[in-house]
């Protein structure tokens, strides 16, 4: 017969293309950026030997661990509080689970499902007569995934299980970021604090002697007020670093998880932090074993699986039911083989009108792709900007710093030089008050020029990656 012959031919055709796959093969995007070394510092080497050592970047570069690059005691036991107790990273990793088992139902559809079926039923008339019905069988199904579908639903759950892996990652080195940020942010605050509080002390005291020169006649009225004008300010700066020090403790507590008082170790000034050693260039390939990165690369791939689910809608699928049990009235002789029964039956779905529907699914599956290239892309150019960034700001903070120490200490000479001369009458004591605020501006200014360097270290480090290991079971992207 025409149907017979038909379904036989179709049965031929789908058995010829068992395993077959409609994604289309994942091809890793070219980089948006240079694929050169980032910017080294300059005179660092010359033209051919920073080329060079750029090209061996990617292998030869070796961040220390976390506990290796914070050598910070207070920062270093915030960091492990904060990874342990923050609530935000604690949610990441609930995400994480949650993709492996989304991944694990995916990956279940692909096998066949089994279940026993124990029925009794009871049935009665309008004579009072009872019949009883005992059944007890067992039931599998299979859908035969001739075009990928259930493959590749599985690979994109797969593939966005270990995107969500990575992700977790980029949210502990984010936290690090920020927990390392409000810490510097608490440092200098409190530096700053303890230079306001002695210089607070020491205008106090200089107006202490105006006052006695007052009444000695040595000095005018005018010079008073300056003198009280300059204990005022600086009564203003400790009220609002004081204010700001609540501030910033209280958002590394949150940051940290631990409303409590954590017994910590004693801090470092930021003028005894320990400098890190990092690298001067970076080949830009190494940056694509960033988190972030790689987990815009998993949500790439498996937005080609996507495209490979929505091409299998177009064709013909075929779940095979079978069954095999027993069925009585009397339950002692239920398992006889007499009552055995079996039944099988083949179901062929063949979607012949939807509406559009399977065509604008297709569209939109490859619309995704072209989102998830365009994130893969913008993650790649983020990652650049951060590194060449911080690897120009490197050298500059340092010679940034180095100059502010010279013009403290210059300044601190004119303080000395004005101070003798106002004694001796030479200079008014206005010049001596500009000079005792220029020695407090540069001291406050050299504190925040070292909180930016150590923070510019920090960004760089967790921008290269901050040392956390890939994920041993993820696979190159064109490996897949």
């Amino acid at each position: 017969m025409p149907i017979a012959r038909l379904l036989l031919a179709f049965v031929g055709l789908t058995l010829g293309l068992w395993g077959c796959s409609f994604a289309p093969k994942y091809q890793r995007p070219d980089a948006p950026v240079p694929s050169s070394a980032l910017p080294a510092a300059p005179g660092a080497s010359s033209a051919s030997s920073s080329s060079a050592s750029a090209a061996s970047a990617t292998e030869d570069l070796a961040l220390p661990s976390l506990s290796g690059f914070f050598l910070e005691p207070r920062l270093k036991a915030l960091i492990e509080l904060s990874l342990l107790e923050n609530r935000d990273l604690r949610m990441a990793a609930l995400n994480v689970l949650a993709a492996r088992a989304e991944y694990g139902v995916a990956k279940a559809d692909r096998y066949p499902n089994l279940e026993l079926s124990v029925q009794t039923s009871l049935q009665g008339g309008p004579e009072r007569s009872t019949s009883r019905s005992h059944e007890v069988g067992l039931m599998a199904g299979f859908e035969m995934d001739f075009w990928g579908r259930l493959k590749n639903m599985s690979q994109a759950a797969y593939q966005r299980y270990l995107g969500v892996t990575e992700a977790t990652r980029a949210a502990r080195l984010a936290l690090i970021a920020e927990v390392a940020e409000a810490y510097l942010e608490t440092r200098m605050t409190v530096e700053s604090l303890e230079l306001t509080e002695r210089t607070l002390a020491s205008w106090r005291s200089s107006l202490a002697f105006i006052e006695q020169r007052l009444i000695s006649g040595q000095s005018a009225l005018l010079e008073l007020e300056q003198a009280r004008g300059q204990v005022a300010k600086a009564e203003v700066t400790l009220a609002s670093a004081q204010t700001s020090l609540t501030r910033a403790e209280k958002k590394l507590k949150l940051l940290t998880g631990n409303l409590g008082e954590p017994v910590l170790p004693p801090a470092l000034s930021l003028a005894n932090w320990p400098d890190p050693h990092l690298p001067d260039n970076v080949n830009s390939e190494y940056l694509l074993k960033r988190p972030d990165i790689l987990a815009a690369e998993r949500e790439l791939v498996a937005s080609h699986a996507d495209i490979g689910v929505a091409r299998a809608a177009f064709f013909p699928s075929l779940t095979l039911t079978g069954q095999f049990g027993y069925m009585s009235g009397q339950l002692n002789s239920l398992l006889s083989k007499t009552n055995a029964g079996w039944g099988f039956s083949p179901n062929l779905t063949l979607p012949l009108f939807t509406g559009g529907r399977n065509r604008r699914n297709l569209d939109l599956a490859k619309i995704r792709r072209e989102q998830s290239v365009v994130n893969y892309e913008k993650a790649i150019q983020t990652a650049f900007q951060e590194v060449a960034e911080a690897l120009d700001a490197r050298p500059k903070l340092a010679q940034e710093r180095q100059a502010q120490s010279r013009l403290l200490q210059t300044q601190k000479r004119v303080l000395e030089l004005a101070a003798n001369r106002y004694q001796n009458g030479a200079l008014s004591y206005l010049e001596v008050l500009e000079a005792q605020r220029e020695v407090f501006e540069a001291q406050m200014a050299t504190l925040d020029i070292r909180r930016s360097q150590i923070l510019n270290d920090i960004k760089l480090y967790l921008a290269l990656g901050g040392g956390l290991e890939p994920n041993p079971e993820i696979p190159r992207g064109d490996q897949l």
